[in-house]
């Protein structure tokens, strides 16, 4: 139970004439992202064996075991300014800058889509709208492969 205090205080407080300060949450700054921000490779935070490489708009998405990169997913990805919802309407959103990365098979089917957290050119952050979940990469040096002399 309040004390008189405490309820005087409160009962002052509602009748001072002093502006109320909105302090909500800051907006978060205007990430847009390019293609060719995206080029090279990236290897993720939380998997080190997880990289995504990007050639033009070609993304391999790799998972590096013992095997060979035979099972490498060969995508396509787009840079855009809404998460689209089918292949028909990706070219209508692609832009050279945007909020969203759509990715898609080599068929075309249904994007996934990604919205950017954080970009920079060493760190990006992208979080995947279908789940909400956080995907972390950090930009990595491409080792070209030894060629038999």
């Amino acid at each position: 139970m309040p004390t008189l205090a405490q309820k005087k205080g409160a009962k002052h407080a509602r009748l001072s004439s002093k502006p109320v300060v909105n302090r909500a949450t800051p907006l978060l700054p205007d990430l847009r992202i390019s293609l060719a921000q995206l080029q090279g490779k990236w290897q993720s935070v939380d998997d080190k064996r997880e990289f995504w490489i990007v050639k033009g708009n070609s993304l391999t998405m790799r998972y590096a075991t013992s095997g060979t990169s035979a099972d490498d997913d060969l995508l396509q990805v787009q840079v855009t300014d809404t998460c689209a919802a089918t292949c028909a309407t990706l070219p209508a959103h692609t832009v050279p800058k945007g909020e969203y990365l759509s990715v898609v098979d080599m068929r075309c089917n249904e994007p996934l889509c990604y919205s950017v957290v954080d970009v920079s050119p060493t760190v990006l952050t992208l979080s995947y709208t279908a789940r909400g979940n956080m995907l972390r990469f950090r930009r990595v040096k491409e080792v070209a492969a030894l060629l038999p002399k």
